[in-house]
């Protein structure tokens, strides 16, 4: 006998249901901060209201843009860069160093911050 897998909205508790929004958002970024990658695809871009109007299709939205910045600039050290996380307009940050055959990427996770701090 098996046991039926459970679907998210089963295993987790009410308090912490996923909301319809697809945040948790991913980015991947060059080593020049340029968007390769970013996800969930389809849908609504959750984050289009921290676009500006001039916005580049491979330009993260500013306020996530000059954080991201911010948490990578000890990356240029000598010391090994690590995960960082910060908050921004209420969204909960997280940077990782990604590397590869093509060198340095750099994995951006967006989270709503009013979920995490509940």
């Amino acid at each position: 006998m098996y046991a039926r897998p459970l679907t998210v909205t089963e295993a987790l508790p009410s308090a912490v249901q996923p909301e319809t929004s697809p945040i948790p958002y991913c980015f991947i970024l060059d080593d020049a901060y340029r968007v390769l990658m970013a996800g969930p695809s389809g849908g609504e871009d959750p984050l289009s209201a921290l676009y500006a109007a001039d916005s580049r299709i491979d330009e993260l939205p500013g306020p996530i843009d000059r954080v991201v910045r911010a948490l990578t600039a000890t990356w240029r050290t000598s010391r090994a860069p690590s995960n960082v996380t910060a908050v921004v307009s209420h969204l909960h940050v997280t940077v990782a160093p990604l590397h590869g055959y093509d060198g340095r990427r750099i994995a951006v996770f967006v989270n709503r911050h009013d979920r995490l701090s509940a």
